[in-house]
C-alpha cells in the first residue's frame, strides 16, 4: 500500500505539472487587417503541399503571398507548389554549419514582402476558418513583439501512429509552456512573427546549425524582448506527420530527441523522469507475481490512463485504448530514446529525408 501511495503521490502530480491546460485559438475577428507572407520550407513534399495550400486559399482572410522554399527536393515539389499558386524560391547551396530547414526559412524570410511572417511545415493544414483564427489571435494583441506558435493537432489514421503518444505529450510539455513550471519555447511546425521582430532577433541565422531550432530560438527572442505565446491547434491547425509508415515515424522522432530533452529545461526533464518512472513502476508491479496490493495498483493504473486521455484529447486523435494500454507507446518511446543515446555514443547522426541531421 505504501508503494502504491508513492506511485500516486509522485507520478500523477508530476504529469499534471507537465501539462495543466492547453489553450486554443479564440474565434476570429470579423475584420483582419494584416499583410502576412506564408513561408513553407519544403523538401520532397509534393504529396503534402496541395492540402496545405488549398486550406489557405479556402480561408476568408488571404495572405499577401505564399512562398514555398524548395529545399533540394528530388520529387515534383516545385511544380506542385507553382500549380497551386505559390511562389517557389530556390535557396541555393546550403552553407556549412546550417541545417536545411533553417536555411530554407532564412531565405524565405529574405524574399518575403509581408509585414509579418508565418512559417509553416508542409505537413500541416488548416481546418475551415483556422487560418483566420490563428491570424486573429496574433493581430488582436496589437503587439509587434508577440510571437505566436501553434502546436498542430496530430491527425492520425494508421494504428502505428498511436505509438507517438508520449512523444506528443512530452513535446507539448517541453515547448508549450502549458504548466506553471515551464515557459513557452515555440513549436517548430508553426510560427507567426512580425517581420521587424524576426530580423531584429537574428532570425533563423541565430540558430543556423540547430536541428530543433524552435527551442533554442525562443531564448534569443526573449533576450530581444519578444513575448512568446503557444497554443494548441485542435480545430485550427492540424498535421498528418507519418503517412509513409513506421520507419518514417521512428526516424522523425529520433532525429533530435536528445536535444529536445535537454533544451526543454531542467524542471520539465526532472518531472518527465519522475512521471515516466511512476508509469513504468505501476504497470510492472501490476503484472508481477508478488502481491503489492493489486487492487490499489489497478486503481492507480486506471488513474494514469485517465490522465493520459485527458492530456491527449487536445493533442491528437489518440484512442482511449492507446491510453489504457499505455505501456506499449511508452516502450516505443523508451526504445527510440535508447536508440538515440546509442547513436550519440557511437558518434552517428540520424538520416532525415536523405540528409544527416
Amino acid at each position: 500500500m505504501m508503494l502504491t501511495a508513492l506511485m500516486c503521490a509522485l507520478g500523477l502530480p508530476a504529469g499534471f505539472l507537465l501539462i495543466r491546460r492547453i489553450p486554443t485559438c479564440l474565434p476570429a475577428e470579423p475584420r483582419i487587417d494584416e499583410s502576412i507572407s506564408i513561408v513553407i520550407p519544403a523538401r520532397n513534399e509534393e504529396l503534402n503541399l496541395p492540402r496545405l495550400i488549398q486550406s489557405i486559399r479556402q480561408s476568408a482572410f488571404q495572405p499577401a503571398e505564399i512562398l514555398v522554399v524548395d529545399d533540394g527536393s528530388t520529387d515534383n515539389t516545385a511544380a506542385v507548389a507553382e500549380n497551386f499558386g505559390a511562389r517557389v524560391i530556390t535557396p541555393g547551396d546550403m552553407p556549412a554549419g546550417w541545417t536545411g530547414k533553417s536555411w530554407a526559412c532564412h531565405k524565405g524570410a529574405h524574399n518575403a514582402n509581408g509585414n509579418a511572417l508565418l512559417f509553416l511545415d508542409a505537413d500541416t493544414y488548416f481546418l475551415p476558418g483556422g487560418f483566420d483564427q490563428l491570424v486573429s489571435c496574433w493581430s488582436r494583441e496589437r503587439d509587434s513583439r508577440l510571437v505566436l506558435s501553434v502546436l498542430p493537432y496530430h491527425a492520425m489514421s494508421a494504428a502505428y501512429e498511436q505509438l507517438s503518444l508520449f512523444f506528443n505529450v512530452l513535446m507539448a510539455a517541453g515547448a508549450g509552456g502549458f504548466s506553471p513550471v515551464s515557459e513557452a519555447r515555440l513549436f517548430g511546425q508553426s510560427l507567426l512573427i512580425a517581420r521587424s521582430t524576426y530580423f531584429a532577433a537574428g532570425g533563423h541565422a541565430a540558430v543556423r546549425g540547430v536541428v530543433l531550432e524552435n527551442l533554442r530560438w525562443a531564448g534569443a527572442l526573449r533576450d530581444y524582448g519578444a513575448r512568446i505565446a503557444c497554443l494548441g491547434g485542435k480545430g485550427t491547425l492540424h498535421m498528418r506527420m507519418f503517412p509513409e509508415g513506421y520507419h518514417q515515424m521512428s526516424e522523425s522522432w529520433a532525429k533530435a530527441l536528445l536535444q529536445g530533452a535537454t533544451d526543454s529545461g531542467v524542471t520539465v526533464l526532472a518531472l518527465a523522469i519522475v512521471w515516466i518512472s511512476a508509469l513504468w513502476s505501476t504497470a510492472l508491479l501490476l503484472i508481477m507475481p508478488c502481491d503489492y496490493g493489486r487492487l490499489s495498483l489497478a486503481v492507480v493504473y486506471a488513474l494514469y490512463s485517465v490522465q493520459l486521455a485527458w492530456m491527449t484529447h487536445r493533442l491528437g486523435s489518440y484512442r482511449l485504448i492507446s491510453c489504457v494500454l499505455y505501456p506499449f507507446p511508452l516502450a516505443y518511446y523508451c526504445m527510440i530514446f535508447g536508440r538515440a543515446v546509442a547513436r550519440r555514443a557511437l558518434g552517428r547522426k540520424a538520416i532525415w529525408r536523405g540528409r544527416q541531421v
